[in-house]
């Protein structure tokens, strides 16, 4: 009988024996019916299962169980460790879900092939390693092949300039696992380990001449993993990476990969005594990184751009919930429930931003056009390219009340338990600020569905609807579900994080906060038809227009790593 250190090891075995066996197909050569059997039965392996076993898993997490294992069976000295507790339950389902529905959109929209395939599923199963991971290089290691399949995947989509992003993503990257790398060697250099329990110990008993390394060794690492999850001002690399990349992938990027990095830094980050001040400056950096993404999302035209600048304030969203509740302290109350606030928000987001990227993707590959000032009647053109009723219309704006927050929809929750969590402070009002850029930014999207005053008749490709449809009404369904149901899954991801059952004061529906949302929509639209003046016009061409290059962002990164250790050591 499988005991649970091998049924949790499953969660990222199986993803790679799903590669392996989708990586056959190329194998057969002619023999097509066998090479879809390889590449389908690989994916449902690799994505399907997992599912099964984190069902299996569930009791034991909620009990409060925390599964350790060395792979392979080696000593704990040489071997890799890993730690499944209820964080890593949480992520995982969130990575297993994003990627089931992106592979079901791919097989409509592309791309497709068992290489694909194989890079997906070893994608998937990076990302179930990077939060089980008990030791900071393997962590290094599960960073790097997460980006790695990135850059692989971009280019997929055969737009012109992917490939391009896909480098300039890769440069990013390995610049920032090169001090990632200083990082973790300056760490063992003091505390002589590279385990999580073992840094921990060497912390608590080091030289007091070493905490200068210490400080420099956590900044270098908190900016690193900040530049994966595009914190304000390291953001430069996201907006073409995610616009460009197939819309599969963009969900994936979107959804998942921005965030798992963070939720992993947060067992590190609780190593040090001086974690909580790593906090406080992150939770800020949130907030600045919510409003200002919001501001480059209103500048864009270009539909997927729009929604990739989106990406970039939601993630503020998250960190900024994340970012204090390692401030007060994750075992506290309050630091508790602004965890649970970070992660609902982060599963919902992945939800309807993914729904997002599929129902706009859907339409932009039927119109052949992404520029939201240019495109109208959408609804009429999916319907000449075979769609009989407005399924993309209608999951589209499923996203959009979403995003929005707008009750009965999960955005409004999550973004009701992030805001009540940080009220008063500067941060929460950086965060109304953004809300009501959101709903502005969204009436300008939603113009590509506008019919027109006059028609004319137009000749638009085919396309097959069947995946399309089922990944977005599958999003779309979790979008209405997890909004109604929000109580019980607050109570079930409160006992997974940490025995939190409930918040205290929880009543998003209260008249109070109805009015506050309200007042957001109707601050959106006004700020809709402020953007239609001249000098608003011109002002956001100007900020659209800007130059992003590689130094710039380097010089970011650079200026934020120093101002970080400054800040611990004073």
């Amino acid at each position: 009988m499988m005991g649970y250190e091998d049924l949790v090891a499953t969660t990222f075995m199986l993803p790679l024996l799903g590669a392996a066996i989708a990586f056959c197909a190329k194998l057969v050569g002619k023999e097509r019916k066998i090479a879809k059997v390889c590449e389908y039965g690989g994916a449902c392996i690799g994505l399907v299962a997992p599912i099964v076993v984190l069902v299996q898993l569930l009791p034991g997490m909620l009990d409060g169980q925390v599964i350790t294992g060395i792979i392979g069976g080696w000593s704990g000295t040489v071997g890799i460790t890993f730690r499944f507790d209820g964080l890593a339950w949480l992520i995982d389902l969130l990575g297993y879900t994003i990627a089931l529905a992106a592979y079901i959109y791919s097989l409509s929209s592309g791309p497709k092939g068992p290489s694909f395939t194989g890079i997906f599923l070893i994608q998937s199963a990076a990302l179930a390693a990077t939060i089980m991971t008990n030791d900071l290089f393997n962590l290094f290691v599960c960073l790097e092949v997460l980006g790695i399949t990135s850059y692989v995947l971009i280019p997929t989509s055969g737009k012109p300039g992917a490939s391009l992003a896909a480098f300039s993503y890769l440069m990013v990257s390995a610049t920032a696992m090169v001090f990632f790398l200083v990082g973790t060697y300056g760490l063992y250099r003091i505390t002589g380990s590279l385990s999580y329990a073992g840094i921990a110990g060497g912390l608590a008993t080091m030289d007091p001449e070493a905490y200068g390394v210490a400080v420099m060794s956590l900044s270098v690492l908190v900016a690193a993993v900040a530049i994966r999850v595009a914190v304000m001002p390291l953001y430069g690399w996201l907006p073409d990476a995610h616009a460009l990349a197939p819309h599969a992938i963009s969900a994936v990027l979107s959804g998942v990969l921005i965030k798992t990095p963070l939720f992993a830094l947060s067992r590190v980050l609780v190593l040090f005594p001086i974690g909580g001040r790593v906090g406080y400056l992150m939770g800020l950096a949130g907030g600045i990184t919510a409003f200002l993404g919001v501001v480059l999302a209103l500048s864009q035209s270009d539909a997927k751009r729009l929604l990739a600048y989106h990406s970039i304030s939601q993630i503020g969203y998250v960190v900024a919930a994340w970012g204090m509740a390692a401030h007060m302290g994750i075992h506290t109350p309050e630091g508790a429930a602004l965890m649970v606030a970070a992660y609902l928000h982060a599963l919902f987001h992945a939800l309807f931003k993914g729904l997002l990227f599929f129902s706009i993707g859907t339409t932009t590959d039927v119109t052949k056009v992404r520029d939201v000032l240019a495109s109208r009647n959408s609804i009429a053109s999916l319907r000449s390219a075979g769609e009989r009723l407005p399924i993309t219309f209608v999951t589209f704006l499923a996203g959009a009340l979403s995003i929005t927050a707008i009750p009965p929809f999960n955005g409004f929750v999550s973004k009701y338990l992030v805001g009540s969590s940080l009220k008063g402070s500067l941060v929460s009002f950086l965060l109304i600020a953004a809300g009501v850029g959101t709903v502005a930014s969204f009436i300008k999207l939603s113009r590509i569905y506008w019919p027109m005053k006059h028609t004319f008749p137009q000749s638009v490709e085919k396309i097959t609807f069947l995946p399309r449809h089922l990944a977005q009404l599958l999003l779309a369904s979790l979008c209405i579900a997890t909004g109604i149901w929000a109580p019980w899954i607050i109570g079930i991801v409160g006992k997974l994080l940490g025995g939190v059952s409930r918040l205290d004061g929880f009543s998003p529906y209260s008249p109070d906060n109805l009015i506050k949302t309200g007042s957001t929509v109707v601050g959106g639209i006004l700020l809709f038809l402020l953007m239609g003046r001249p000098w608003v016009s011109d002002i956001l061409h100007r900020i659209r227009d800007r130059r992003m290059d590689f130094k710039g962002l380097f010089v970011s990164f650079s200026l934020g790593t120093a101002a970080m250790a400054l800040w611990l050591w004073v």
